[in-house]
């Protein structure tokens, strides 16, 4: 299993490559889910091993690349402290780079992150910010941690699964879903192309008119 979450890693920059390539401006990848947590500990200790080595592989390839990386955690708390140094450092010297976005879910659970956006919203009626009459849908979207990006067009799941998991559960409410057999490392450039094509000419996006 580590050895698979090793090459999913290496996967993750070719992705972006293909991604840029085809003007995609912006990439959100699961990395590790608050579910993730009750793994073996074993594994565990594993996973966070190599993302502590690969924040430092990625921070000096996005730099190059003018990738800038938001790392959206809604258990931030249970991240090892090794690993939030890497994180904090990725995040913070990329943060001038305009080119292409990536946002890494980590320790992040879908349900999670909308409980914490409700948590502030209640937080700012009871201090009076806020008009519990007045909030909308606006109010939970900008509290939401992809508040820096829109909603995305497109997600893809792997592995032949076909279920969200829990991720960007707010967020994809009128995404177009493609569910792939390929497990993430095996995925080439064509999959991505495939997808791209099918979305532009095989889709049509209606939003419930």
């Amino acid at each position: 299993a580590t050895q698979g979450h090793w090459d999913g890693s290496k996967t993750l920059m070719e992705f972006s490559k293909w991604c840029q390539s085809e003007g995609v401006r912006i990439l959100t990848v699961y990395a590790f889910s608050t579910e993730n947590w009750d793994r073996d500990p074993a594994e565990v200790a594993a996973l966070m091993a190599i993302f502590c080595k690969y924040c430092d592989e990625l921070r000096v390839e996005a730099v190059e690349r003018g990738i800038r990386i938001h790392v959206l955690a809604t258990e931030e708390e249970r991240i090892p402290e090794n690993v939030r140094k890497g994180v904090d450092r990725m995040v913070e010297e990329t943060k001038h780079c305009g080119e292409f976005t990536m946002n890494i879910c980590l320790s992040y659970g879908g349900r999670g992150e909308i409980v914490n956006a409700c948590k502030s919203i209640a937080s700012d009626v009871r201090s009076g910010i806020l008009d519990v009459d007045q909030i909308g849908e606006i109010d939970v979207q900008k509290r939401m941690l992809t508040g820096n990006c829109c909603d995305p067009d497109i997600m893809i799941r792997t592995s032949g699964e076909e279920r969200l998991s829990n991720f960007l559960l707010w967020q994809v409410a009128y995404s177009e879903f493609f569910f792939l057999k390929k497990q993430w490392p095996e995925l080439q450039k064509e999959d991505l192309l495939e997808v791209i094509r099918t979305f532009a000419h095989g889709r049509k996006r209606r939003y419930g008119k």
